[in-house]
């Protein structure tokens, strides 16, 4: 017999807890003086062997009873031999990992690939689980180890091979790194699932290029039962160079395109050329050595509407074109609503129009609002400011909230602010002068809102630096409360913690009440370097603007920019491949596998989206192996023979455990217990209580 868990062997020794008590005898409590005996010497108790046990029967059931309870917690079982039919020598879960990335488009490498895996499968034993997962930047389960079990054992094999010649390379990057935590992860899984454990292997088949992603392995601890097996495709060239399109700042007026030429560590090759597409006139030589990457402007369109640049002299051309959307035209119009003009350099509208007139991104148009509607009924406005509101102006701001526009209040004095408040609509706000001995600034600002998200970081988000020497104060709004009426919420405050910015929704627009103005009788604000990206965010906030990258990566999303537009409007896209009807513009476009210029057409509004490769992917050179042994990954194709011993000594105690789930001596040891128990309560109530 032996026992599962020795260790509760050891309560056995409380055993000596009975034999104690029946050895101790009890002695008199308590002492009486008596006087006859004052003038006596007191003399110690002699020792003697009095202290003997008196009733073996019930101390040995006593003690058999805590024995039997020791042994049942050890959980004993009976050693059998074991059946070699319960786990074939052979057993073993493989988990086929295939890379699909973009830079599996080189010549020859997918070929190889498929053909090592053909031979690699053809090789597996008949016995082993096969299931087969692929990966790019996602990862994706062809044949997993559930569907596995729901087939029938001669079939499985031709399965994952009929799975594996549908696969093809895509156009998305490399995520290693996550690639091999999932497909650990559902390893672990299955093995937990077994009654006696498996062997675990992982088969990567892929190019291993320098340029994939192992950040996901960073915080995974790799099992020690795992093996990761290579196959790695050769390409038919080493030599790749990759073209980039480097994004420009438009909104610091940067209109210089510029590209990026990279060439692999691994490469032949240093010389190469540009030239658009369609016009070999305008080749360009380009001298980029091996591991490097060069800037270059490439050379003029000379006016041709061309949208693709190319990369010659490269032997593999997946990575060697970029797509380039045209310029977008686009205007905003806002309504200033104030009696100064654009020629006063002394009122906010001089400031606004010069801002926003040197715009680079859109055509901001800045009107009265008379003139506004006698030129163009049909345009609506992205923000309307209100510094001297019009009493006529009234149905037209109200009209302009009701669209879910946006309305900016930078009155100069406290009757205009309340009056603009009045007309859109907050009428129970009480405006006055503020105040101020000398100046105020600004010094609690809500940076978690997206009007001032931009300034977060410490390097911008100063903005002591500006004085303002009026501002209005707005009754109901102190220190303590963050709300008032209509429930305005203020987004920046002054240091004497009075509102400087403060929001409200009204109808199914917004209102923004900047209490101090930017002209130089209330502040400093025009002048100083917050000025216009503050003005531009307020507006975009306000037009509903997305902001974009110039290119998009391979399978990002692409967010409609119709600003006003009903969520149930459907649109259509034009992809490289075909057109996508009935597209809701309420939620972003996904369907981006493949690099070209995507159109978006809806509310008769169109915009071109240019969608280009992942730069990582030119990096073709191979991946240095100590990475992936670095990370904690146990590589090869066999175990070492200190995982074979590990292999086997869980196998064992897996074994003992499933015995003694079968045997379950233990029962018998409590039931025996419990009627030692009863027993031992029937005699000791037969003895008499003084002999007890």
């Amino acid at each position: 017999m032996t026992p599962l868990a020795p260790l509760y062997l050891l309560a056995a020794f409380a055993v000596a807890g009975p034999i104690l008590f029946h050895l101790w005898r009890r002695t008199p409590r308590g002492r009486r003086e008596f006087s006859t005996l004052m003038f006596l010497s007191p003399s110690p108790p002699r020792v003697t062997s009095r202290s003997r046990v008196e009733h073996w029967l019930l101390l040995l059931m006593r003690a058999t009873v805590l024995c039997l309870l020791a042994m049942a917690f050890a959980r004993p079982l009976w050693r059998t031999t074991t059946s070699g039919q319960e786990k074939p020598e052979n057993e073993e879960l493989i988990a086929v990992l295939v890379d699909n990335s973009a830079s599996l488009r080189r010549e020859g490498a997918w070929t190889d690939l498929q053909k090592r895996l053909k031979e690699r499968l053809s090789q597996l034993p008949a016995a082993a689980t096969v299931a087969l997962f692929h990966f790019n930047e996602q990862w994706s389960a062809d044949v997993d180890f559930a569907e596995l079990k729901r087939l029938p054992a001669e079939e499985r094999r031709e399965v994952v091979k009929a799975r594996l010649a549908e696969l093809k390379p895509g156009w998305r990057g490399t995520n290693l790194g996550e690639a091999l935590v999932r497909t650990a992860s559902a390893l672990q899984e299955t093995q937990a699932e077994q009654a006696i454990p498996a062997r675990l292997r992982i088969i990567l088949a892929s190019d291993l290029q320098a340029g994939s992603r192992l950040d996901a392995l960073n915080g995974f601890e790799w099992p020690p039962d795992m093996r990761l097996e290579l196959l790695v495709a050769d390409a038919s060239s080493t030599s790749n160079a990759g073209l980039q399109l480097v994004e420009r700042n438009l909104d610091a007026g940067e209109d210089v395109l510029r590209v990026r030429v990279t060439n692999a560590a691994n490469s032949r090759k240093e010389q190469f050329s540009l030239e658009w597409s369609g016009d070999a006139s305008t080749a360009f030589p380009v001298y980029v050595p091996p591991g490097q990457s060069r800037t270059v402007i490439p050379p003029d369109r000379r006016g041709k509407p061309v949208t693709s640049l190319h990369l010659k002299g490269d032997d593999d051309d997946f990575d060697n074109t970029v797509h380039i959307a045209p310029a977008r035209e686009e205007s905003r119009l806002v309504i200033y609503c104030g009696s100064d003009s654009a020629d006063d350099s002394n009122g906010p509208r001089f400031y606004l129009e010069g801002l926003f007139g040197a715009a680079q991104r859109y055509q901001i148009h800045v009107r009265g609002w008379r003139e506004a509607l006698a030129e163009s009924k049909e345009e609506k406005p992205a923000l309307v400011v209100l510094v001297e509101p019009d009493a006529d102006a009234k149905d037209f701001v109200k009209e302009h909230l009701g669209r879910g526009g946006t309305v900016l209040i930078a009155s100069g004095t406290a009757s205009a602010a309340s009056e603009a408040l009045k007309q859109c609509g907050l009428t129970e706000l009480d405006v006055t002068e503020a105040t101020v001995k000398r100046d105020a600034m600004l010094g609690d600002i809500d940076f978690e809102h997206p009007l001032f998200a931009p300034f977060a970081e410490s390097q911008f988000s100063d903005f002591t630096g500006i004085r303002f020497w009026k501002h209005r104060s707005l009754a109901g709004f102190t220190a303590e409360t963050a709300t008032g009426p209509h429930q305005g919420k203020v987004l920046a405050r002054f240091d004497d913690k009075t509102p400087a910015f403060v929001e409200f929704k009204q109808e199914r627009g917004r209102v923004w009440f900047l209490t101090g103005g930017w002209h130089p009788a209330d502040s400093q604000l025009a002048r100083s370097s917050k000025f216009p990206p503050l003005l531009f965010r307020i507006l975009e906030q306000a037009a509903g603007d997305t902001v974009r990258a110039e290119s998009l990566p391979v399978g990002s999303e692409i967010f409609w920019r119709l600003q006003g537009a009903d969520p149930t409007t459907k649109g259509v896209v034009q992809t490289p491949t075909g057109a996508v009807s009935g597209v809701a513009i309420n939620t972003p476009f996904s369907n981006t596998e493949s690099p070209g210029l995507y159109t978006l057409e809806a509310d008769g509004r169109t915009d071109v989206v240019a969608v280009n490769l992942a730069a990582a992917e030119s990096q073709t050179a191979p991946l240095p192996l100590d990475q992936l042994e670095a990370l904690g990954i146990r590589m090869g194709a066999t175990e070492s023979p200190e995982d074979l011993r590990r292999l086997r000594e869980r196998e064992r105690q897996l074994q003992i455990e499933e015995l003694e789930h079968v045997q379950k001596l233990w029962r018998w040891g409590i039931l025996i217990a419990i009627v030692l128990l009863l027993i031992e309560t029937w005699v000791a109530g037969r003895r008499p209580t003084a002999d007890v």
